[in-house]
Formats: structure tokens, C-alpha cells, sequence
């Protein structure tokens, strides 16, 4: 008894004397843990980092990210401009006017190219000179759909501001979508998984044309970008070594996506991305890359240069210089 009762007090004093030790170094731990916070869009801007979900958000065992889904743009920049977010998945002209005014942000990637379609149900349209004087349904001014829009009236010999009527009475895609398909409007320019459902959902609507192939007999270059993932410099000042985990794990994320686009639907539609009936068949059009921001820059400069001269408030009023692109 007397020996287990001096081993009894012994371990009580063992206890006693480690448990504050495991206690702070526990702490220490979770101390260390860095959660990166990430915010995107409804819409496919969001179908990119899905994956980054998967693991309870582990990209390491000291760094996790929390990605938030936010109704409109304007709330993602709202949050980028005060502090709250360190990466962010934007339209890239939106990204480029942030720059401009003075918004502490790099761009690191592309993760989306254009996948903007123009359609009609309109079985009369036969010729690019049958457009004349129609309404043609954009949804949101400013958006790349109007950008788009204006760049493709002028190219096919059209003033967007006479000859033809660019309407903004619909600003959400899914709306723009639902009256097509009830065909309550005939003219859209409208981006996946809109097109799809559309196509899928009424047999009378048509692709008049691919602005993607439009855009390349333009300017000879592939692709424009579409969204970017930008990252804040605070970011980068205290976490520079957690840049290429975090965008390898977003790179890792569009393979993902790509590859498993039924399994990627169902995060989507957990996420409150979109549903995941209309994700799973827009995934394989939507156009998902990953290309760092110094490899793309190329095709981003094309990309400002022509929206600069369409308009140059798009992008901010500037060119973006070099320091936008930022190489980890």
C-alpha cells in the first residue's frame, strides 16, 4: 500500500507539474495556426477553389483556410479594402480598378477564362444585320457580359450606342436566363452555367456566337482572363511563406474541380455557390485554369489594353503596371 501510495503522489506530482507545460504548449499551437480567410462569389467565379473545402479547410498542419461566399462583388471588395479578407477570387477587371485606386492587393493567378456566349431564340436572325435595332439584354453594367457585349457590337459593325439597344433592366444572370428560356426576351450575352441551361432548357434557343472565338480573330491572343485570384500585401508582409501552400492547394482545387465535377457540385451547392444541378454540367465549359499571374500577364495586358480603350474607368483609370503581378 505504502508503495502505491508513494507512486500515487508521485504521478499527482508529475501531473501537476506537466500539465501546465502541455496546456501552454497546446496553446502555443493553436496560436501558430493561421487561418487564412478567402472570399468569393456566387456564381462559377467560385467554382475554382471549392476543393479548398475539403479537410475541414487543412491546407498544412498550421494553416487552414475559411472561404466565405458573398452575393455580389461589391461585398467581396468591401471586405478586401477593410482588412478582413487575405485572398479573394474577382472579376479581373475589378482586381486591375482596385490596384489602380490604391488598394493594397497582388494579383497571383488566373482561375477562370471567358466563357461568354451569345444567344437568341429568335429563329429570324440570319444575318449579323438583323441585329440592328434590337434589344439585347445584358446582365449588370460593367460587368465582363456588357464589357463583352460592347467590344462584340462594335466588331460586328454596330455603334452600341445607336444601333442597337443594350439593356440593364435585368441585373442577375440567372434572372437574364429564366426569361430567355420563357422567352420574354430574344437577345442575351450571358456566362456558364446560364448558357447551359439555357440550351438545356429550351429548344429554341441558339449560340449566334462564341465570344471567346470572337475574341481571339480580334487580338490574336488566347483567351481573356476572366477571374483572378488576388492576395492582400498584409498577406504577403506576415505570411509570405504560406503563398505557395495556399495557392498550390488552389491550383490542386481547379484540377480537382475539373476532373471531378459531379463530386465538386455537391461542395458547391454546400457552399452556396449554386445548385449543384446546374454546377455538375456548366464545370466542363466554364473554362477552370490555373496559370500563375506572371505566366498570364501576357494575355491580362491584351485584356486592359482593349478595355482601356473601350473604357478606361473599367479597369480604373490606368494601365496596371508591373508590381500587379505578383510572383511567389
Amino acid at each position: 500500500m505504502r508503495n502505491l501510495t508513494k507512486k500515487g503522489i508521485v504521478l499527482l506530482i508529475i501531473t501537476l507539474v506537466l500539465f501546465p507545460l502541455y496546456s501552454r504548449a497546446v496553446q502555443e499551437l493553436q496560436r501558430d495556426e493561421v487561418v487564412v480567410q478567402m472570399g468569393v462569389m456566387q456564381g462559377p467565379s467560385g467554382f475554382s477553389t471549392i476543393g479548398l473545402s475539403r479537410d475541414e479547410g487543412y491546407l498544412s498542419p498550421n494553416a487552414r483556410v475559411e472561404v466565405t461566399v458573398y452575393p455580389s462583388p461589391n461585398e467581396v471588395v468591401a471586405r478586401l479594402v477593410n482588412g478582413e479578407l487575405d485572398f479573394a477570387a474577382l472579376p479581373t477587371n475589378v482586381a486591375a480598378n482596385l490596384y489602380s485606386k490604391g488598394v493594397g492587393l497582388k494579383s497571383v493567378a488566373t482561375v477562370g477564362e471567358g466563357m461568354l456566349m451569345f444567344l437568341t431564340n429568335d429563329p429570324s436572325i440570319q444575318e449579323w444585320s438583323d441585329l440592328a435595332h434590337r434589344k439585347i439584354s445584358i446582365p449588370g453594367a460593367g460587368s465582363t457580359p456588357d464589357q463583352m457585349a460592347r467590344i462584340m457590337t462594335v466588331a460586328l459593325g454596330f455603334d452600341y450606342e445607336s444601333d442597337v439597344e443594350l439593356d440593364y433592366s435585368i441585373a442577375a444572370p440567372a434572372q437574364v436566363a429564366q426569361m430567355l428560356i420563357a422567352n420574354r426576351i430574344s437577345l442575351t450575352v450571358l456566362p456558364e452555367p446560364f448558357v447551359t441551361l439555357a440550351l438545356n432548357s429550351n429548344e429554341e434557343v441558339s449560340i449566334l456566337l462564341d465570344i471567346q472565338e470572337l475574341w481571339q480573330a480580334l487580338t490574336g491572343a488566347g483567351n481573356y482572363p476572366m477571374t483572378v485570384i488576388v492576395v492582400s500585401d498584409k498577406f504577403i508582409e506576415n505570411h509570405k511563406e504560406l503563398l505557395p501552400v495556399v495557392m498550390a492547394s488552389i491550383e490542386e482545387s481547379v484540377n480537382w474541380v475539373n476532373a471531378q465535377p459531379e463530386e465538386a457540385a455537391l461542395l458547391i451547392e454546400e457552399a452556396g455557390i449554386m445548385k449543384a444541378a446546374m454546377a455538375a454540367p456548366a464545370i466542363p465549359r466554364a473554362n477552370l485554369v490555373f496559370r500563375r499571374s506572371k505566366e498570364g500577364s501576357e494575355a491580362m495586358d491584351v485584356y486592359f489594353k482593349v478595355l482601356y480603350g473601350f473604357d478606361y474607368t473599367s479597369i480604373g483609370g490606368d494601365l496596371p503596371d508591373e508590381g500587379f503581378y505578383y510572383n511567389y
